[in-house]
């Protein structure tokens, strides 16, 4: 998936705008946004990639859950410091997935959303029945607070929350240079094939079906590191955060931004981001229609952009080339080409 070259700006500026941004703006309000603006990338990348093999992953919440609870877990009950725990909040849900990608990529189509919708629900009951491990519908709380005690530095997370947002950017900044990296491999090149000539790629001798769990797998590693970034942010982790609507509007945001570049899933998830901070402005009242104008929004994108917000500006620039490009005019005829004829 070769990707223009001002396509690989883009992420640069837009990584050291988000460097400065906490120098101009601390509230604690906006860096909340921010933060699960960073978080809800770094799930989007990951539901891009599934998409790219040919699959749409509703449950990626249900990962970042998991690596919710695997963090807070270990630290709670084994003792763990924060900084061991979290890349193993990041090896249990890729190692769910790949259990769960042996049946579940067996399937075709819508058939593997279905499956993604039904492994949501087992999963939340499973939080919610599990009271002993999970804590049932209240949860588990108080998450440990991270701390940094190295090189001279003493950072303590729980007194601020600008350093959740630069774990959480440092984590978006190597998931999307990880994926962007994979995607203008060969690796991301197989999986641009899956998702259009499976079967004709079969026939090369490539494991289909393995290449299809790397990129499942890869996906909800990232997700559950998220996770483990948003426990101890929080400190209170409950079932009902991790639901099925987070998902559906994950992939919604994918679809708005652009399915045929990583980038797309950047910005479709900025746009998501910013509709959402358009109705907290609104009236409680307003909340229950929602879902109706998120549904309005997918409707509009099918019908008039069909290669999301990415694809939009190249339709543009196609469009003005062909109102002020000149026509060119037909090749002149030879007299003396006719008389020979």
């Amino acid at each position: 998936m070769k990707l223009p070259k001002w396509q690989t700006y883009i992420p640069l500026l837009f990584i050291i705008f988000m460097f400065v941004l906490p120098l101009f703006m601390n509230s604690p309000r906006y860096l909340n946004l921010l933060n699960q603006l960073l978080l809800n990338i770094i799930l989007a990348m990951g539901v891009y990639s599934v998409w790219s093999v040919g699959f749409i992953n509703a449950a990626q919440p249900i990962f970042y859950g998991l690596g919710s609870y695997t963090v807070a877990l270990l630290m709670m009950r084994a003792h763990f410091p924060f900084w061991l725990a979290f890349p193993m909040a990041g090896v249990i849900p890729a190692v769910v997935a790949l259990l769960f990608g042996l049946i579940g990529l067996k399937m075709k189509g819508a058939y593997f959303l279905f499956l993604t919708i039904a492994l949501d629900g087992l999963i939340s009951w499973l939080f919610i029945s599990w009271k002993g491990l999970f804590g049932g519908q209240l949860g588990i709380f108080p998450v440990p607070q991270p701390r940094i005690q190295a090189f001279g530095l003493d950072i303590n997370f729980a007194t601020s929350r600008t350093p959740y947002y630069y774990l959480a950017l440092v984590t978006a900044v190597i998931t999307c240079l990880v994926y962007f990296k994979m995607f203008n491999s060969r690796l991301g090149r197989v999986w641009e094939s899956i998702g259009k000539t499976e079967d004709l790629l079969a026939n090369t001798g490539i494991s289909v079906f393995t290449q299809k769990q790397i990129a499942l797998a890869v996906s909800c590693f990232f997700a559950g590191l998220a996770g483990a970034i948003w426990a101890p942010y929080i400190t209170i982790i409950t079932p009902s955060q991790f639901g099925l609507w987070q998902g559906i509007t994950i992939v919604l945001g994918v679809l708005v931004g652009g399915i045929y570049s990583p980038l797309g899933a950047i910005i479709g998830t900025i746009f998501m981001a910013a509709l959402n901070l358009v109705f907290t402005y609104l009236p409680s009242q307003t909340v229950q229609y929602q879902p109706m104008a998120l549904g309005f929004i997918l409707v509009l994108v099918l019908l008039f952009m069909p290669t999301g917000i990415l694809g939009l500006s190249g339709r543009v620039q196609n469009r003005i080339k062909e109102l002020t490009g000149r026509k060119t005019a037909p090749p002149s005829i030879n007299k003396d080409d006719v008389k020979a004829v």
